[in-house]
């Protein structure tokens, strides 16, 4: 499978033929994304708290936190990320771990070949899971109607 990175550039130029939506590139630090800040983040506190104690290693490993960044998507009828993709590449080394909300309920989720899963698209659904090439996913396409998500990542902590 081709790398997340080759197919959107660090440019944010998006390929098409892989991936359609509409993206709002947002962070946690900056003022102007409060309004979406104060809706994402509790729950994302709550999930990663329940996530934590399932998997107690973490606590153990190399110091990681929540990305600033994460990006707001919006997939149009007949959109989606059309292919398999990674969130860690040689331009992302840090991240670990990648999660997503479902900001809507829709009629297309996402698929987790490998792990042979797909995800509903529900409304207040969180997932999370390993970054690395072990959890390749994509939307399941064309999409159906419109679906709306937050997507971001933690990372290990590095200077």
């Amino acid at each position: 499978f081709p790398s997340h990175d080759r197919l959107i550039r660090r440019e944010r130029e998006v390929h098409t033929e892989t991936k359609q939506s509409t993206d709002i590139y947002a962070s946690f630090t900056e003022p102007e994304y409060k309004l979406y800040n104060d809706l994402i983040l509790p729950g994302l506190h709550t999930a990663f708290t329940k996530f934590k104690s399932t998997y107690k290693f973490l606590e153990y490993t190399f110091p990681w936190e929540l990305s600033a960044d994460y990006n707001i998507q919006h997939y149009k009828d007949q959109e989606g990320f059309f292919i398999p993709h990674s969130e860690h590449s040689p331009y992302h080394p840090y991240r670990m771990i990648a999660w997503m909300i479902y900001l809507n309920n829709s009629e297309c989720g996402t698929e987790f070949p490998y792990q042979q899963v797909t995800l509903k698209a529900v409304q207040g659904n969180i997932a999370i899971w390993p970054a690395f090439w072990t959890h390749p996913h994509k939307g399941v396409t064309p999409n159906i109607g419109d679906k709306y998500i937050a997507t971001g990542w933690c990372e290990y902590k590095h200077d």
